[in-house]
């Protein structure tokens, strides 16, 4: 029971930091449009708004910083600590391979969804490609392939999954990581977007037991923010095109996920 109120306490340690840096940085984008003369409240909304992805990724700089020195200040081994280990080959291709194959099932399956935060990221590239070419795209990446497959990780699987499973066992583990895991998306898209991150968390906790490897918790999520990236823009896509994608993507992710739990538990 211990380790599970220190994961919770952990987690809502990491959604109170996410809040005030995010509200910051936010404050600080509308400082700056003050500042070159808007004095519409709303345009000064409107300007932080479309600097999404830069808040993001300033927010979640932070908070991996702040993590670290919080370990390192209680003079634990952060690599240890928070298993930032290789492993085998098969892991890292098991993990990618489950991750993507879900997360584009989820999003044809969600294919006519509206998910805000999509919109805002769609708005955010198109602000900062404005800026300069091909810069919203970078950053994009930068956000969905770094900042928040690390920060999250790092929070959710890195201390809260390993404070719980210390104590506790990790079926346990994995279920509370990968509920928080939902919540945490709660405002980006609403119970859509939880329930799908809240089966993703999941997967995220399985690739983590079986791999003892947060690195391949890094990978696996880079892969599941892939489709966000590859279908950006929400392309038209031929109705037989997305059945026989979901008919694939569904069948490699059951297979995938199935031999993954059954392959043995790589060594602590």
């Amino acid at each position: 029971m211990k380790g599970i109120l220190k994961g919770i306490g952990f987690f809502f340690l990491y959604f109170i930091l996410m809040m005030i840096f995010q509200s910051l940085s936010s404050i600080g984008f509308m400082g700056i449009a003050a500042a070159k003369g808007c004095r519409d409240e709303q345009q000064i909304v409107d300007f932080a708004n479309k600097n999404l992805l830069g808040v993001t990724v300033i927010s979640g700089i932070l908070i991996v910083l702040v993590f670290f020195l919080i370990f390192r200040i209680r003079k634990s081994d952060v690599k240890k600590e928070w298993k930032l280990r290789k492993t085998d080959r098969t892991y890292f291709l098991l993990s990618i391979s489950v991750s993507f194959s879900y997360s584009l099932l989820f999003y044809l399956l969600t294919y006519n969804a509206s998910i805000e935060n999509s919109l805002m990221i769609h708005d955010s590239v198109g602000y900062y490609s404005g800026i300069f070419p091909g810069l919203g795209i970078i950053m994009m990446i930068i956000n969905l392939i770094v900042i928040a497959p690390v920060s999250e990780e790092i929070a959710l699987r890195g201390i809260v999954y390993t404070r719980i499973e210390k104590t506790a066992n990790p079926i346990t583990a994995i279920i509370v990581s990968s509920v928080f895991f939902g919540l945490i998306h709660l405002m980006a898209g609403g119970i859509i977007l939880v329930a799908g991150s809240f089966i993703m968390g999941a997967v995220f906790g399985i690739v983590f037991y079986k791999t003892n490897s947060l690195l391949a918790c890094f990978i696996a999520h880079a892969a599941a923010n892939l489709p966000d990236f590859i279908f950006y823009g929400n392309p038209e896509l031929p109705g037989g095109l997305m059945i026989l994608l979901e008919i694939l993507s569904c069948a490699v992710f059951i297979f995938g996920i199935i031999f993954l739990i059954r392959k043995k538990t790589a060594n602590s």
